[in-house]
């Protein structure tokens, strides 16, 4: 090290000389003599060997302080703006360069998060949610999954089309599933899931808020007529909830749910094996079972939806998780055949019946 060898240097002039250190070390005399001459006048203290700043004691071109404080105070009142857009919209008579080092010497960059950090931060938010506030709906083609597409070429009445329903908060499923890609089987599908939350003590009227893309079956399509009724109309007039669409391309708002697509391929579609129909539904019901009351997810500290459910509410209704997979071709035939003004059923939809008695409700 360079502090090392001018202790040895200093060391040996203060004992030989000046010149007899030069030729001992082979360098110049005026090289000794300069860091001789720091040791002595520091009283022999090794700090008086470290390098000095060499920067010029005055700099005719350094930025004013009230420019310096223009920047500072800009940068404050727009924390977004860096040094170009700061330049640009605040008119600052000073460099790019110029700002971005004021910047840094007042604390007032900060960089980008890595992308754990922005998954820490959003489980946080999401942690504060209350339960079925945040539904994400969303579709997903089965027709993409060879294990289920051998399945369904030999099982011509097995469904095509999966519909589901994630409760951002707790992450528990609803699922259903459909052999057609349309908005009847989405308005029956959202219609029987806020049917069954609202019979077993969770109403989405002006509490939840429904979040879909821009799919033609969630009323994504530009629409004309006044008179139109969809999905949007369905969550908005009917359900009473809020109904919001992501921006396009933006499949990052709808993170949950896609995830539950990437996880129920893998621990369903790509294990089972259906011998029919009704087998499928089922399996289907189980699994969305297994999931809301004891798979756990890491991402929701190794908790299932039952259990952050529970930490929420003590006396959770358990029957919230027993609604099973719908058959919505079924859903929809049972709408044409009652009609929205039937007495019997005066919504239109059908919903599945729960159990009634305690000793039927599953254990956990």
């Amino acid at each position: 090290m360079k502090f090392d060898l001018r202790l040895r240097i200093v060391q040996y002039a203060a004992e030989h000389g000046i010149k007899p250190a030069a030729r001992a070390f082979g360098c110049e005399v005026k090289t000794v003599r300069k860091w001789f001459r720091r040791w002595n006048d520091g009283h022999g203290k090794r700090e008086a060997l470290a390098d000095r700043s060499r920067a010029p004691k005055t700099c005719p071109h350094k930025t004013p302080p009230h420019v310096e404080r223009q920047i500072v105070r800009a940068r404050k009142k727009a924390p977004c703006l860096g040094a170009r857009r700061l330049k640009r919209f605040c008119e600052i008579p000073a460099s790019e360069g110029a700002i971005a080092r004021i910047l840094r010497q007042h604390g007032l960059t900060k960089s980008r998060k890595k992308k754990y950090q922005k998954k820490r931060d959003m489980r946080a938010v999401k942690a504060r949610y209350r339960a079925f506030e945040q539904l994400q709906v969303d579709t997903k083609y089965l027709t993409d999954i060879p294990f289920y597409v051998e399945q369904l070429y030999r099982h011509s009445d097995l469904p095509r089309y999966q519909y589901s329903c994630r409760d951002v908060k707790t992450g528990g499923v609803f699922l259903g599933f459909a052999s057609d890609l349309s908005e009847a089987h989405a308005c029956c599908f959202m219609a029987a899931v806020a049917a069954h939350l609202r019979r077993t003590g969770y109403d989405l009227k002006g509490f939840a808020t429904v979040q879909t893309d821009n799919g033609s079956e969630y009323s994504g399509n530009e629409r004309k007529p006044r008179t139109d009724r969809g999905f949007r109309h369905l969550v908005d007039q009917i359900i009473g909830a809020h109904h919001r669409f992501i921006p396009p391309g933006k499949k990052n708002h709808q993170a949950d749910v896609e995830s539950l697509h990437e996880r129920v391929e893998s621990e369903f579609f790509d294990l089972e094996r259906f011998r029919d129909r009704h087998d499928f539904y089922t399996r289907a019901s189980a699994w969305q079972l297994w999931w809301n009351a004891v798979r756990e997810t890491g991402y929701r500290a190794n908790r299932s939806p039952d259990q952050i459910l529970r930490e929420e509410q003590t006396k959770r209704n358990a029957k919230v998780w027993l609604l099973p997979a719908l058959d919505l071709d079924q859903l929809l035939a049972q709408r044409a055949a009652t009609g929205p003004l039937a007495k019997k059923n005066p919504g239109g939809y059908y919903v599945p019946a729960l159990p009634e008695k305690r000793q039927d409700i599953p254990p956990f």
